[in-house]
């Protein structure tokens, strides 16, 4: 009876040990294959669904510091290079006090057009009245009127030239707005008797003949202010100066005095003496080249684009 109960327990025993052993095999196999999975080699190529995160790891890491190593090469030849962009910075500087001083000029040119006037000395050399110029001076003479002459085509500078009939003026706003030129009459001083140019204003076309503002001009003894001006050059497109047949597009003194026996002296007649139906006066332009603008542009530009060059090349 032992016996028997002695051999149900071994076998009960073995078997329970062969259960535990198969439970345990099929439950340690899925983890086993996965962990050799897991752990195949890096340089294991044949598996495309394998992802070998170390190397994009490494490959970032990579970028990563390529893209902080990158620094200026300071050396001798980089640092000459910077001599090139400081150098269009500091023309671009310059220009912009070149600008503040041209704007300052013309300013100041303005404020002597509106100044009282001063007599007009009896030195008319061009080295008296270099100093005179868009100055407002006050003459005293006559007009010769059988030697005037036009220059054209000319613009209107005068302060009226917006509104449709100026002060004094009986044009309509059509005619004033047509092109024309600056009437040019000799006058002759009363104080030394020396036959000057003066420029009474501006009229159309249409009013060039002399009969047609006839009616207009002043006889007699007149007293009037004038603007003081210098020769010009002939302008780059403006066509040279025919005396011969009376055309005249540009204010050369030296052949306007020549061919009409005056002195190489004008003025422009100041706004106020314009007459009704006549020359509109204050014709004066002041004509001072100011590019100063474009330079500073022209320099600063050129600063920007020589120094990302600069970066770009030294940059690594």
């Amino acid at each position: 009876m032992h016996l028997c109960l002695l051999r149900i327990a071994t076998t009960t025993r073995r078997t329970t040990r062969g259960l535990v052993g198969l439970a345990s095999f099929q439950t340690r196999r899925p983890f086993s294959h996965l962990s050799a999975t897991c752990h195949r080699p890096k340089n294991d190529k044949h598996n495309p669904l394998i992802l070998d995160l170390d190397k994009r790891k490494s490959e970032k890491g990579g970028k990563n510091e390529k893209s902080k190593k990158k620094r200026i090469e300071w050396s001798a030849g980089s640092i000459g290079m910077l001599i090139i962009p400081a150098f269009a910075f500091s023309l671009g500087c310059w220009q912009v006090l070149r600008l503040r001083w041209k704007l300052n000029l013309l300013e100041h040119l303005k404020e002597r057009l509106s100044q009282k006037a001063v007599e007009l000395p009896s030195d008319l050399s061009a080295e008296s009245l270099e100093p005179l110029e868009y100055c407002r001076v006050s003459i005293t003479g006559e007009f010769l009127h059988d030697r005037e002459f036009v220059i054209s085509p000319r613009g209107r500078f005068d302060p009226g030239k917006s509104t449709s009939a100026s002060a004094g003026s009986l044009l309509s706003e059509n005619e004033m707005s047509s092109h024309g030129g600056h009437l040019i009459t000799p006058f002759r001083l009363k104080s030394t008797g020396q036959v000057i140019l003066i420029n009474r204003g501006w009229l159309p076309s249409f009013y060039f003949e002399a009969s047609s503002h006839e009616k207009t001009n002043p006889k007699g003894v007149v007293s009037l202010d004038a603007i003081v001006r210098k020769t010009e050059k002939r302008p780059q497109f403006v066509g040279k100066n025919v005396p011969e047949q009376g055309m005249w597009y540009y204010r050369d003194l030296e052949q306007m005095a020549e061919v009409h026996e005056t002195l190489p002296v004008w003025l422009d007649a100041a706004y106020e003496t314009t007459v009704p139906g006549g020359p509109i006066g204050g014709q004066t332009n002041i004509n001072v080249r100011n590019e100063h603008m474009n330079y500073l542009t022209t320099w600063y530009t050129l600063t920007l684009v020589t120094l990302l060059m600069w970066v770009h090349k030294f940059r690594r």
